[in-house]
């Protein structure tokens, strides 16, 4: 059952960075697209003006969820790191234990 348990963790961090950065990506794009876009504009909004709001909400949301996720080999919270200046990463390796993900996913199995 444990097995299991550290197997479920170990996929949500993997899900939890991939979708981070993948929502990343989508706001830089969406700020390319609006610094391209914006200078013939003659009025202030556009169709595209109201994408940021999903895309800001959807990583407001997904860092929430990564603020809670838990290193599965010491349980502490595996993206959060006090050394930092944000004090968030998203490292593969926990900054409490020093455990990497590859790491953990080979003991597991």
């Amino acid at each position: 059952m444990a097995v299991a348990g550290a197997q479920a963790a170990l996929s949500r961090i993997r899900q939890l960075r991939l979708a981070l950065m993948i929502f990343a990506a989508l706001f830089g794009l969406w700020w390319i697209v609006e610094f391209l876009t914006y200078a013939g504009r003659t009025s202030g909004f556009d169709a595209f003006d109201f994408v940021v709001v999903p895309i800001a909400g959807i990583i407001g949301w997904l860092l929430y969820q990564a603020w809670r996720v838990r290193c599965p080999q010491c349980g502490n919270p595996f993206f959060i790191n006090p050394g930092l200046p944000l004090g968030f990463h998203f490292s593969t390796q926990c900054p409490y234990c020093g455990a990497r993900l590859r790491d953990l996913d080979e003991v597991i199995r």
